[in-house]
């Protein structure tokens, strides 16, 4: 596969910013075409073409120029199939297809890549919600009864079950006058029909490695699976159906990355005035379908349909798959298969539920006033009320409490007290912001190995906190040390002091490189050094890097061809098997650092005639740089001698910017130079030493955990909301009087609590460029929370609540895995659910890292909640839909207890 071109400087910087800033923004269409690209290569574009106004130091400069598009960091090895689990703006960036027309045509694809298109889909079922479709959905497909022999089909997300089943039917041969049934079969053998032949598979939540089963009717119109279910029932001696179990401790199904959803079902499953509400079918005489701002009613009825068939007793497990179904339709960013913040489905969840059974069917205009002076009380007083005229229903008696927010203008000392209603409490975690990081040290003596490090820097410092960290451990003062990024034997970047520690993922391979001067000395470079095994000789591209890149300080200006190489050769010392290189390494120098001549230079020039360029293309072979004195032909008769040949490139190594030619002349080198080293495989076999890239490890690296662990009390959370904060920047108030936006105070206080009070711990965060997940142990009571200390209403109900629910994350940031404890009502007990698994838990087990969400109850229930709920309707209720979905799966259950007995 070619590693790269040599840089045709194609159009210019301006008309690529404009032409591409024209179209980059379109708007998504269902069925049009988007592409994938390498964010890493999209974002060196953006510096070359000087996509950003505030950073115009790459603009066309050489070394930043990108090379060829290469997708190849998101293809799995050895194929043109994406990696898993690859996330937008994260990994790869999306363009519409004008937009990858002009970049293919100014770049070129890397030879031997192919295009990644992918089409946009609406997955919206109300609304119209587009999104591309950026993975598949890979279904098993089989034929009753060999389930084990499975064929692998991939399909989009709106197709339809009518469309998987003609290709089950022409894969099996099935005839288009057989009946069949098309079933769900999962890892325990527990088969679910899906009946619904006009649904996609996105309503269906069929996600990628699910087995479906083909079920062909008999001729004499039996089914194979009833009479095989009959005869296996009959020989256990089961004919109860399915085994009982207790009501409320029911697993729910996994439909694909649906755990987050799980675990806030389960702990809102076992909220008692949640589960009293709608187990009572309350629901149906609040039901508000004709809400606007509702969802017809949907959400509350599967929400209710699914809570009977959790508190039935007759499921070990249940599939939410309808209720999925209707989060799906009115909250479109909750559809397919992606893994979701369980907080974020909470509050839809919450809003969805209180819309559909607000009591308010027309809902009054309310100007709201400011507090102008007038007291506390009266002011809450009456921002309850006017809340209250809009918002009635179970979810406002339950979960709302109300919260006084104070901002204080820094120049006019303007106060506006506002009270505003709220469902739950997100608290901030106050810890010391800390991470360690892994790093390499390569010092200039080249017979020392490198050594590993293991430093401790704020996660919001700068790379100059990295090498001061550094060098504390290492002797080597910080402005003598330049850090990079290493990925495949090239450097991903290389940073400045300014560079921010958060560009540093976990999973980055760090170098840091000694200088012999200060980083920036004037008249010197950085020049970054690859090494390159190279087949093909007159064709630049074509080999493969190898080893670990390095940083060598040399002079911009002076050295010529031999004294560069001397250079290079005398760093790789250590790499070299033989001792005595004097024949390859060519004729010696003095110091090039400080013995330079300043005559006779020849300049490699960053930019080639059209004309020569495209020759150059057509002819397969490298465009020699521009020479201003000529070349010295006796310069070829030592070039065999040489272990390695040397080529100007840019930081990815991919693009030529001219050989190096061994003619005498001095070099002149970009303040940001790059050179390949290329080798012929032979003189690599040779020479090259790739057991002396092993590394040495500092005690530091050692010490497994340098951050002391940290163990917060709910407290601290709760003292730093209620703490006076400054705005920042982005979130400036608009003061009135001063009539500009001002970088205010701000104050929370507690003015009324909840008989449900749900505290959301605030572990993740997101800027610009970090996402952080915090896995601080917050310490909380399971009884007694005492909140009276934090109420500032003069005249507050009881407010000791009760822990009854905890979901909890594992793992990190885009992916991960949630649970959930909670306290079971008929027993007393706490257990814990995972996906479809149910167990009993320990108290003491319930408070632990991963806690996110816990859900509290007051102790002293007033029941004042139930006196404004609406009478059950006395006429029967439509039949739910759970009971459907329990007829269809009593086979389910106990064919799946007959496989575990």
């Amino acid at each position: 596969m070619a590693e790269g071109t040599t840089i045709a400087g194609p159009s210019d910087s301006t008309s690529e910013y404009s032409q591409i800033k024209d179209l980059i923004d379109q708007p998504l269409s269902d069925g049009d075409t988007w592409y994938i690209i390498d964010l890493h290569w999209f974002n060196s574009w953006k510096k070359y073409v000087g996509w950003d106004k505030w950073d115009p130091n790459n603009v066309r400069d050489p070394a930043c120029h990108p090379g060829n598009i290469d997708n190849l960091a998101l293809l799995k090895e050895n194929t043109m199939e994406l990696k898993e689990h690859l996330t937008e703006d994260i990994d790869f960036a999306l363009v519409p297809e004008p937009v990858w027309n002009l970049l293919v045509k100014w770049y070129q694809l890397t030879p031997g890549q192919e295009p990644i298109a992918r089409k946009v889909v609406d997955h919206g079922m109300l609304t119209s919600y587009l999104r591309v479709e950026i993975y598949l959905t890979e279904l098993k497909l089989a034929k009753y009864p060999e389930t084990e022999k499975t064929c692998v089909k991939k399909f989009s997300k709106r197709d339809t079950l009518e469309t998987v089943e003609k290709v089950l039917r022409d894969i099996f041969e099935i005839p288009e006058n057989s009946n069949i049934h098309l079933w769900t079969k999962s890892s325990n053998q527990a088969y679910e029909e899906l009946p619904m032949k006009k649904q996609s598979i996105q309503e269906l939540s069929l996600m990628t490695n699910q087995t479906l089963v083909a079920e062909v009717q008999n001729e004499d119109g039996t089914w194979p699976r009833k009479t095989s279910y009959s005869k296996r029932r009959h020989y256990d001696g089961d004919s109860s159906g399915s085994r009982s179990v207790q009501p409320g401790l029911c697993g729910l199904n996994n439909l694909g990355n649906t755990c987050f959803m799980n675990s806030v079902l389960q702990c809102m499953s076992n909220t008692p005035p949640i589960q009293r509400y709608f187990l009572e079918e309350r629901h149906w005489a609040e039901l508000n379908k004709e809400n606007p701002l509702g969802n017809q009613g949907e959400i509350a009825k599967a929400f209710a349909d699914l809570l009977k068939a959790m508190w039935s007793g007759q499921h070990h497990a249940f599939p939410p798959r309808a209720f999925k179904l209707q989060v799906g339709r009115f909250a479109p960013q909750f559809s397919g298969y992606q893994q979701h913040d369980s907080q974020e489905l909470l509050t839809f969840l919450l809003d969805g539920l209180h819309e559909d059974l607000n009591r308010i069917l027309k809902k009054p205009y309310i100007e709201l006033k400011d507090a102008d002076g007038r007291s506390d009380a009266d002011v809450a007083r009456e921002g309850w009320e006017n809340y209250r005229k809009r918002n009635d229903s179970v979810i406002v008696d339950l979960f709302h409490g109300m919260l006084k927010s104070t901002l204080v203008c820094p120049e006019c000392d303007k106060v506006s007290v506002t009270f505003d209603p709220t469902c739950y409490l997100s608290l901030p975690m106050p810890v010391k912001k800390e991470r360690p990081i892994e790093l390499y040290l390569a010092r200039v003596d080249p017979e020392q190995k490198a050594m590993r490090y293991r430093v401790i820097v704020p996660k919001m410092g700068t790379i100059l906190d990295l090498t001061e960290a550094l060098s504390k451990l290492c002797g080597i003062p910080a402005d003598h040390l330049i850090v990079a990024d290493v990925h495949q034997h090239k450097f991903h970047q290389v940073f400045t002091n300014d560079s921010s520690i958060s560009q540093i993922s976990e999973r980055d391979v760090i170098y840091a490189y000694e200088l012999p001067e200060r980083l920036g000395t004037p008249g010197t470079c950085c020049l970054g050094v690859y090494l390159k095994e190279v087949k093909t000789r007159n064709n630049y591209g074509y080999g493969s890097m190898f080893g670990v890149p390095f940083i060598l300080q040399v002079p911009r200006e002076g050295m010529d061809h031999d004294q560069l190489y001397q250079c290079i050769v005398t760093r790789m010392k250590r790499y070299l098997k033989s001792s005595d290189d004097q024949e390859l390494a060519g004729p010696s120098s003095s110091d090039a650092i400080t013995d330079i001549s300043s005559t006779n230079q020849t300049v490699c020039e960053n930019e080639m005639d059209t004309e020569d360029v495209d020759m150059s293309l057509e002819n397969g072979n490298e465009l020699p740089c521009r020479e201003i004195n000529g070349i010295d032909s006796a310069a070829k008769a030592s070039q065999s001698k040489r272990l390695f040949s040397m080529d100007l490139v840019n930081l990815s190594g991919n693009s030529s910017l001219g050989k190096i030619k061994e003619n005498g002349k001095l070099i002149t080198l970009a303040a940001k130079s790059f050179v390949s080293c290329e080798w012929d495989p032979a003189v690599k076999e040779l020479s090259y030493n790739a057991e002396a890239e092993k590394y040495a490890e500092d005690a530091s690296s050692q010490q497994r955990v340098n951050v002391k662990k940290q163990v917060l009390q709910l407290k601290e959370c709760l003292e730093v909301f209620t703490s006076i904060e400054r705005l920042g920047a982005d979130d400036a108030w608009y003061c009135p009087t001063c009539k500009k936006h001002v970088r205010a105070t701000k104050k929370f206080d507690l003015w009324s609590l909840p008989e449900v009070l749900v505290i959301h711990l605030k572990r993740f965060s997101y800027t610009r460029s970090l996402r952080d997940k915090l896995d601080t142990l917050v310490e909380f009571p399971i009884r007694g929370l005492n909140m009276a200390p934090y109420i500032i209403d003069p005249n507050p109900t009881d407010a000791v609540y009760d822990l009854i629910g905890v979901c909890n994350h594992y793992g990190g940031l885009g992916g991960g895995h949630y649970t959930a404890y909670a306290k079971n009502k008929d027993d007393g007990c706490w257990h814990y659910f995972d996906d479809s698994s149910v167990s009993e838990a320990s108290e003491e087990s319930v408070c632990s890292k991963a806690a996110y969400v816990l859900f509290y109850i007051r102790r002293n229930q007033n029941g004042k909640w139930i006196k404004n709920v609406r009478p059950p309707l006395t006429k029967s209720s439509p039949a739910p839909v759970h009971k459907t979905h329990a007829k269809r799966n009593s086979a389910n259950d106990s064919e799946e207890d007959m496989d575990s007995s």
